[in-house]
């Protein structure tokens, strides 16, 4: 088999090697199409220097063999969805149910040694429980989404959105895209926080209510003139830095809910008052990773065409113009650039 590999800042080796043999609980994989995720991008980018990295945890492929322990009730050519993270079951966090979290996940290794999820492959190997079986009618470069929307997933429940609660969605990427839709799915009315006025548009047909320009606009001040006052009942940060999550916090009604699901880079202190936590019940939160109950979920969501994310897949390469296709992924005109494997460009 073929796999790519990222050997040092902007440079992908495509390298021969065996395909494995499953062993006890595993499943052998057959790739179909991975999207490159931001994560991806840090280590071609050389944002992240620890190589060489083998990338991809967004993956949809099909089943081509498995091990004694494996209980599902799978068969060979099944369509599938990887969720490429250890759930060990028996630490502290996984006993409590919050697998996401599990401390036996860890990403260490010996120095200069190959690692990563290892998605960007022709086959790979993966643990039984780490198999999702999906639609056999959803498009495989779709089905890539099944990962980050199952992010988003718990990051939507972490939210308590009610019928008709104000969602405000902080910038408009992958990842504000699905808040979007999934804040409309659970029936929210979703305010777009987002400077570039292309991606605006992009929002609005994702179903949003209302866009504004926060470099032009005053969140707040727009979203309570929406609520008579109050202020949004849910806000969900995906992009913006420290200054988009002070002006979230503030625009939200009594006991909201402010969810950090972006990460912010370099990261430091924000601007808070503690008493207006304590007099308005606000409440802080993050959302990171999936859980194997989010993750179910995404893909029911995918199969069952709740949700439509083929405007999320902006173009897709071959594993021969991975260069290309990283290059492409780093570009704001692009959304999510899938790798296909295994199948014709």
């Amino acid at each position: 088999m073929k796999r790519a590999i990222i050997i040092e800042k902007e440079k992908i080796e495509i390298q021969d090697a065996p395909i494995p043999e499953p062993g006890y609980g595993q499943v052998l994989v057959r790739v179909k199409a991975v999207g490159i995720c931001t994560m991806e991008q840090r280590y071609y980018n050389g944002g992240v220097k620890d190589y060489p990295f083998h990338g991809g945890h967004e993956i949809s492929g099909e089943v081509v063999q498995w091990g004694e322990g494996v209980s599902q009730n799978l068969h060979k050519g099944q369509k599938i969805v990887v969720a490429s993270l250890t759930r060990c079951g028996e630490c502290y966090f996984c006993r409590r149910g919050l697998d996401h979290l599990c401390e036996n996940a860890d990403e260490t290794h010996e120095k200069g040694a190959l690692w990563g999820p290892g998605g960007l492959a022709e086959y790979m190997l993966v643990r039984g429980y780490e198999v999702f079986p999906i639609s056999e009618q959803l498009d495989v470069t779709h089905a890539t989404l099944a990962e980050p929307l199952a992010c988003v997933t718990r990051s939507i429940e972490k939210g308590n959105l009610q019928l008709g609660d104000i969602a405000i969605v902080q910038g408009a990427g992958v990842m504000g895209l699905l808040h979007i839709k999934l804040a409309k799915l659970q029936g929210a009315i979703v305010v777009l926080s987002e400077p570039d006025w292309v991606r605006r548009e992009k929002g609005l047909n994702a179903g949003a209510d209302y866009v504004l320009n926060p470099l032009e606009e005053d969140l707040e001040t727009f979203v309570k003139g929406l609520t008579e006052g109050r202020g949004a009942e849910a806000c969900f940060f995906t992009a913006g830095g420290n200054k988009a999550v002070e002006e979230g916090i503030r625009s939200l009604v009594k006991c909201g809910t402010m969810v950090i699901y972006g990460s912010i880079r370099p990261a430091t202190p924000i601007g808070i008052i503690p008493n207006d936590i304590h007099y308005d019940e606000i409440v802080i939160t993050g959302a990171i990773k999936t859980t194997k109950d989010s993750f179910q979920k995404s893909a029911r969501m995918l199969g069952e065409k709740l949700i439509d994310v083929s405007d999320l897949v902006t173009e897709t390469y071959s594993l021969e113009n991975i260069d290309v296709a990283f290059q492409r992924a780093q570009e704001m005109d692009t959304y999510r650039v899938v790798v296909l494997f295994n199948e014709a460009e």
